[in-house]
């Protein structure tokens, strides 16, 4: 856990949704189970909500939990994570009282945040659209710890933590597996924008690959969006006709298109968030990036425990909160293996990755 090196401002939009292909995003209907639940519905008609019973453990406690969402809970990928960590932790850790609370209108953010702020002892939103609401609510009820997941407030506040990734850390055991694998020494990232969060995949998958074969070339450029599927079809394909024999993409809803080029070319790809495998399963290799199950055990252990921490923090391998996800069977054991020995060697403390803060360094160069 980091919080030395504030990143620039987070992804535009919040951390994408992962969806895989011809399946649409619904989110559940929840019957409303608490009276509580029943008043925020009220704030507003446009709020979709949802509710958890309390944490089923055999023992009271006064620990309780909300989390405000602006993205649906049931998104196949990185929120679906998120919750089913929530509720684990909270088992875990005896929380009494648990809720989830969906928001699809912007104008009801910050009547949201003030009524459950007095109501629960950490409120956890999301992204960046959350920012403001957070930052106005936040100082009127200092008792109420609140963290803000992968977003960054303007001024820091002292019962606010904002929460970001070592995606770096992560993506370079990616690099790991595309630098022994590659036939032809080109391997490739493709970005979705340029910002800090998609620059630590790029910068910890380059010096990943370098790690384990330092004379291949490692080619990368940006789509410019993160919700073409076209142009993500089109880029994948322009860096598989360079010669690259392994792309490592984070693309958000562009990456659908980049799934395609890949069964297209025929070409190795590694993914980013949430697994591969059901998605591009015929040269999907793994994916890796934040573990969002993780991400939601870290901040309710903090509030258990009495060591929750204002500020700016990032988390990595150590913490549990990044990871490589299961590998397609083409990746052979003894790659398996480095990879494990690598990820030990991180989280020890025996190898740095460069890149926690996004900036890419001058030393690395684009094919």
């Amino acid at each position: 856990m980091s919080a030395t090196a504030p990143p620039q401002p987070s992804r535009l939009g919040g951390r994408p949704i992962r969806v895989p292909r011809r399946r649409g995003r619904r989110l559940s209907a929840s019957a409303l189970a608490a009276s509580a639940l029943l008043l925020i519905a009220a704030c507003s008609s446009t709020s979709s909500t949802s509710s958890s019973s309390a944490a089923a453990t055999g023992s009271k406690s006064n620990l309780s939990a909300v989390l405000v969402s602006v993205q649906p809970v049931n998104d196949q990928g990185v929120m679906q994570s998120f919750v089913s960590g929530f509720h684990s932790a909270a088992q875990t850790y005896h929380y009494n009282s648990v809720r989830i609370i969906v928001l699809s209108d912007p104008s009801t953010y910050v009547s949201t945040l003030q009524t459950v702020a007095p109501r629960y002892g950490v409120v956890i939103a999301t992204f960046p659209p959350m920012i403001q609401a957070v930052s106005t609510v936040a100082p009127n009820f200092p008792k109420t710890h609140f963290v803000l997941l992968d977003a960054q407030i303007p001024k820091p506040l002292a019962n606010v933590q904002t929460l970001f990734f070592f995606e770096n850390q992560s993506s370079f055991l990616s690099g790991v597996v595309a630098g022994q694998m590659t036939k032809t020494d080109k391997v490739g990232f493709l970005g979705g924008v340029v910002q800090d969060v998609i620059n630590r995949y790029l910068i910890g998958f380059y010096f990943g690959v370098k790690y384990v074969n330092p004379k291949a070339r490692v080619c990368w450029s940006y789509v410019g969006n993160l919700e073409s599927p076209t142009l993500g079809d089109q880029d994948a394909l322009a860096l598989y006709n360079k010669g690259v024999d392994i792309l490592h993409a984070a693309t958000a809803g562009t990456e659908t298109g980049v799934y395609q080029a890949s069964e297209q070319d025929r070409k190795y790809l590694i993914g980013a968030d949430v697994s591969i495998l059901p998605l591009d399963p015929s040269y999907g290799l793994t994916a890796s990036g934040p573990d969002f199950a993780g991400a939601a055990e870290v901040v309710l252990k903090q509030q258990a425990t009495g060591t929750f921490a204002a500020g700016l923090h990032q988390y990595g391998l150590k913490d549990g909160a990044v990871r490589i996800l299961p590998f397609s069977a083409k990746v052979p054991a003894a790659v398996q293996a480095k990879v494990a020995a690598v990820q030990s060697m991180i989280i020890s403390g025996k190898l740095a990755v460069p890149g926690d803060n996004g900036v890419i360094p001058p030393g690395m160069v684009n094919c």
